[in-house]
Formats: structure tokens, C-alpha cells, sequence
């Protein structure tokens, strides 16, 4: 009876703040589309920074151009590889107008995970849409309560937590494997790890959990295996979504460098 009470107001809580965010989402809709915001966001990285979404930017374009593959597909793909980049770089500095990138990007790449009958990353790409939103409130609520509200700090993942994390990812490539089985899908083994891996990350990210970048920094390396493979298959984009996968391993490196040593080193030196 004791744990019933005392569930009973962390619900209500749950409730309360479910409804904030739905109350507030207009206001942090404007904040992640407001274009003075997104110049000022992108002008104030670090030196580094960009230096890396440059040389992105340059690796993801040359692999359009290197595929040859000029068709509306391809150019959906050069598209997806551009938002991206944009969307990752400003998450790796805990940019709040990173969604509005996404938003673009996930929409894109789940136009080219149909084509190329990815089933996994169907799945994932359309739980990514959803979260860019959830990600927008929880974010933008988050950064409010902060002494300094420019930039999203990253917390700490508990041991208990990360294995919590860790199981449910294994049960969810369990029905996606099933699923992808049923439905034909390609690279079906390879395939079924990007939505459990997406869903740990998304989560872990929109609640500010440096641990996110493990379940990146997996998924890229199998999405490079995926990528690579279908390029061998002439797939379409697929030259341009490999590349994409190169440029976002190499990002997710360097963002968890970042969220665990950059931004306390950061903090220190402002």
C-alpha cells in the first residue's frame, strides 16, 4: 500500500510535466525555427566544430558526385547527407535548433529507407520523426532551467539504468528480426539493430545522457557494414548514404570526445 501512495505522485507528476510540454511545444517550435537563432547557433561553434561539419559537408557532397548517381533518389540522398550533418553538428554542442534539421533529415532518409526496402530503418527513421518533436520540449525545458541555457549539459547514465537500457534493446531487435523476416527486408540481421539502437540513443539523448554516443557510435559502424553493402548491390543512393555513414562515425567520435571531456573543459575555460 506504502509503494501504491507513494507511485501515486510520481505519476501525477509524470502527468503534469506531459502536460507542459504539450502546453509549451508552439514556444519551443518557434525557438528551434527561428532563423536568427539557427544563424547565431551555427555562427558561435567552436573553431573545431567547424572544421568538422566542413570537412562533413565536403566527404558527403563528393560522395554524391562519386556515385554518379544524379537521379531523384540520388539527390534525395545528397539532401539527407547535408541536414544531417547540420543536425549532427549542432548536437554535438548541445544546439537547441539541431531539431529543426532533423526534422528535415529524418523525413528525407525515410523516403530512402523505403526505396531501398530497409525494414529496420523504416522503423527507426519514423521513431527518429517522432522523437524530434519529444526532443524539442524536453530540450528547450531543459536548457530554461540551466544557468547557462545556450547549450544542453550532458548527465551521467547509472550502471542499473544502462543495463535496463541494454535489455530492452535486445528484446526489440528480437521483434524487428521477426518482423523483417516476415516482410522480406534486407540485411535482415544487420538491419533489425538500428531501431533498438536508435531508441536507446534517441531516448538517452533527448534526456541529456552523455551514454547516448555508445548506441551512436554502434549503430554508424553498422550502418557503414549496411551502406557499404548496398552499394556493392548498385542499390539507389546508396554512395551518398555510405558517405553520409563515414561522416556521422567520424561525428559521433568526436561528439562523445565532446559530451564527456569537452564541455566541463568548456565550462572551465568561459
Amino acid at each position: 500500500m506504502n509503494q501504491s501512495k507513494r507511485a501515486l505522485p510520481n505519476l501525477n507528476m509524470l502527468v503534469r510535466q506531459l502536460k507542459q510540454d504539450v502546453t509549451t511545444l508552439p514556444t519551443a517550435m518557434r525557438a528551434v525555427f527561428n532563423w536568427q537563432r539557427g544563424v547565431t547557433e551555427l555562427r558561435t561553434l567552436r573553431p573545431a566544430t567547424k572544421l568538422m561539419m566542413a570537412t562533413m559537408l565536403i566527404v558527403t557532397i563528393l560522395g554524391f558526385i562519386l556515385g554518379k548517381d544524379y537521379s531523384l533518389h540520388g539527390w534525395i540522398g545528397l539532401l539527407t547527407g547535408i541536414t544531417v550533418v547540420i543536425n549532427l553538428i549542432l548536437v554535438d554542442q548541445g544546439r537547441l535548433t539541431n531539431y529543426s534539421w532533423g526534422i528535415i533529415a529524418c523525413a528525407a532518409w525515410l523516403t530512402t529507407a523505403i526505396t531501398n526496402r530497409l525494414i529496420g530503418d523504416i522503423a527507426a527513421q519514423t521513431f527518429y520523426l517522432v522523437m524530434q518533436f519529444v526532443g524539442i520540449t524536453v530540450w528547450h525545458r531543459k536548457m530554461a532551467a540551466q544557468a547557462d541555457s545556450s547549450e544542453l549539459t550532458g548527465r551521467k547514465l547509472s550502471k542499473l539504468a544502462g543495463l535496463s537500457w541494454f535489455i530492452l534493446a535486445v528484446l526489440v531487435y528480437a521483434i524487428v528480426l521477426h518482423f523483417s523476416k516476415q516482410l522480406n527486408g534486407n540485411q535482415i540481421y544487420l538491419d533489425a539493430t538500428l531501431l533498438p539502437l536508435g531508441i536507446v540513443g534517441s531516448v538517452l539523448m533527448v534526456n541529456g545522457y552523455r551514454s547516448q554516443w555508445v548506441a551512436w557510435i554502434t549503430l554508424d559502424v553498422i550502418n557503414v557494414i549496411i551502406w557499404f553493402n548496398q552499394l556493392r548491390g548498385f542499390s539507389p543512393a546508396a554512395a551518398s548514404m555510405l558517405a553520409l555513414q563515414l561522416v556521422m562515425l567520424a561525428n559521433a567520435i568526436y561528439g562523445a570526445y565532446l559530451w564527456f571531456f569537452g564541455q566541463s573543459a568548456h565550462r572551465h575555460d568561459a
